[in-house]
């Protein structure tokens, strides 16, 4: 390898390891007092969007780590009687098994299925889409609630954040890990692809009250 290739590809590494910190960083800074931890600091009638995860690994049945803390702060925010409506938000399965736990849970406001919101930034251009003058309070686990956040601040939709508790295992690791990835890639999908939906249904379709 020639000594001007090895700059270069040294130039490239260095380039797209401070984008990644820097992405990083400023993403988890729209986290900055936002990440409430009582019921009591969340706005009395927000809309509440749980956002998606499985429940099991396919390929061993295992429990994820993460479903189930994120099904307990949901239940714990709805029960406190500060949120009007619960989005389960996430694929088809996502959104009607959160949404079957938390009935099953003792959840009694209603509950819309969004079994559009294949991605955060799905989820939360659908919650714009829906309930673009209301205040929307995120569920996820903290790592995850800050990319939500940020997404929501470059939309104007009004959001804070009610962070699960972070799971026990390796697993919820690495989904904290992918998610490093994932923030970066958000600024890719807001300033290279518009914040294009993935979904192939407009915004403002698709969701079903649960029955």
């Amino acid at each position: 390898m020639s000594r001007w290739l090895k700059r270069g590809v040294g130039s490239l590494v260095a380039v797209l390891a401070t984008f990644l910190v820097v992405s990083n960083a400023w993403i988890w800074s729209a986290g900055w007092g936002r990440l409430t931890h009582h019921p009591a600091e969340v706005p009395a009638g927000s809309v509440m969007v749980l956002l998606g995860t499985d429940e099991f690994v396919a390929s061993t049945g295992e429990r994820t780590g993460t479903f189930r803390p994120r099904i307990d702060a949901a239940v714990e925010l709805a029960r406190s009687g500060r949120v009007k409506l619960v989005i389960s938000s996430g694929t088809e399965v996502h959104a009607r098994t959160m949404a079957d736990q938390l009935r099953a849970s003792g959840v009694t406001c209603p509950i819309v299925e969004d079994p559009y919101g294949w991605r955060t930034l799905d989820s939360v251009l659908r919650a714009k889409a829906y309930y673009p003058k209301e205040h929307v309070v995120f569920v996820s686990q903290g790592w995850h609630c800050v990319r939500a956040l940020w997404l929501a601040d470059h939309e104007k939709l009004s959001a804070t954040a009610y962070p699960a508790a972070f799971g026990e295992g390796w697993r919820p690791w690495m989904g904290a890990l992918r998610d490093c990835f994932a923030k970066p890639k958000a600024l890719i999908d807001r300033y290279v692809f518009a914040n294009a939906l993935m979904a192939p249904v407009p915004a403002n379709e698709g969701n079903v009250p649960h029955r």
